[in-house]
């Protein structure tokens, strides 16, 4: 046990060896990052197309801190190259740019040799997500925005078919272009299966409906 330890709190100056252990040891905590961000992400955009920058933005992150932190040249030569650096995708969404900051935290943290510290911190951190995302997902079952475009069915019919599959119902707008009624609805439904019922009952009322869900993530 007191060799783990040790192993994990040296603050010593940085080899060859300990840097190649940081970067391995950021690697590891970058894909575990990422698994739980394609788990229990709420973001709406592609989450694995997006996790796939946490292994690189970790690892390098490691590497440069171990590299420069006893060179005042080298850092000043890194303030410079990063003032010229300009990213140009635009972050959408703060879970986003949260999860980047935990990335760059942990890449901080082990290429400064701060490995006890930063895995246990590391480690709180992943288990509160999780929690938080086990929470989230028995908390809100399957809340979707719902828009409904029809010529056929009015609001009457369609919250008839929606009723008794939904725990809640609201509308949210509603508008009319000559026979053309677009309805949207926020639905909270039952369980997972009411979906499915629900657009067969809508396809079954009016074959030329036109329906959308986009999960409501609060």
């Amino acid at each position: 046990m007191d060799s783990l330890i040790n192993f994990f709190s040296n603050t010593q100056s940085t080899g060859a060896i300990d840097i190649l252990v940081n970067i391995v040891l950021a690697s590891v905590f970058s894909y575990v990052i990422y698994l739980v961000y394609i788990k229990f992400g709420n973001a709406l955009s592609n989450r694995r197309l997006f996790g796939y920058s946490f292994l690189l933005i970790t690892v390098c992150t490691a590497l440069i801190i171990s590299l420069i932190k006893s060179s005042i040249a080298l850092s000043l030569g890194l303030v410079g190259a990063l003032s010229i650096v300009r990213f140009r995708t635009a972050i959408k969404e703060p879970e986003e740019l949260t999860y980047l900051f935990l990335c760059i935290a942990i890449g901080l943290g082990y290429g400064a040799n701060q490995r006890l510290i930063t895995t246990a911190a590391g480690i709180l951190i992943v288990a509160i997500l999780i929690i938080r995302g086990i929470a989230s997902k028995k908390k809100d079952m399957e809340d979707y925005n719902l828009n409904v475009t029809s010529k056929l069915l009015d609001l009457t019919r369609v919250t008839g078919i929606l009723n008794p599959h939904c725990k809640e119902l609201n509308l949210r707008r509603l508008d009319k272009r000559g026979d053309v009624m677009d309805m949207l609805l926020k639905v909270t439904f039952k369980e997972k299966e009411s979906l499915q019922l629900c657009l067969d009952g809508l396809s079954a009322a009016d074959e030329d409906v036109m329906f959308s869900f986009l999960e409501q993530r609060g």
